[in-house]
């Protein structure tokens, strides 16, 4: 069986997650009362960190956490919850936006980034 996504169980947890995207995502923590973004999720490493309860980990992880069972339990918990068919909650059946990778929406770091080539700027002087 394939690890379930993180987002998966973070959408059974009922968290606000952010949009799909590379690299570190803020969010709110589904595992304390949050009244900001301590927390943040990667899509690409499959993983979730929060910095104000310290909670953090992949799916298994946070499975072990919340749940208070072991390894072998976590797995068995994650092939029935959250690959038994809810398609409520499984992330692969939803489309979500790509965020805007123009470099206007970088702000100021935008500066200077070229679309085209995928290279690095180079400075010639």
């Amino acid at each position: 069986m394939e690890k379930p996504s993180i987002e998966e169980y973070l959408h059974y947890l009922g968290a606000d997650t952010p949009a799909i995207g590379s690299g570190w995502r803020k969010m709110r923590c589904c595992f304390h009362s949050d009244s900001h973004a301590s927390a943040a999720v990667n899509y690409d490493k499959n993983v979730f960190v929060c910095h104000g309860c310290g909670v953090k980990g992949d799916v298994y992880a946070l499975i072990m956490q919340k749940e208070g069972v072991n390894f072998r339990e976590a797995k068995q918990f994650a092939e029935k919850v959250l690959t038994a068919g809810n398609t409520e909650i499984h992330s692969s059946n939803r489309k979500r936006e790509r965020l805007s990778v123009k470099p206007s929406s970088l702000g100021r770091r935008g500066k200077g980034l070229s679309l085209g080539s995928g290279r690095r700027p180079t400075s010639r002087a």
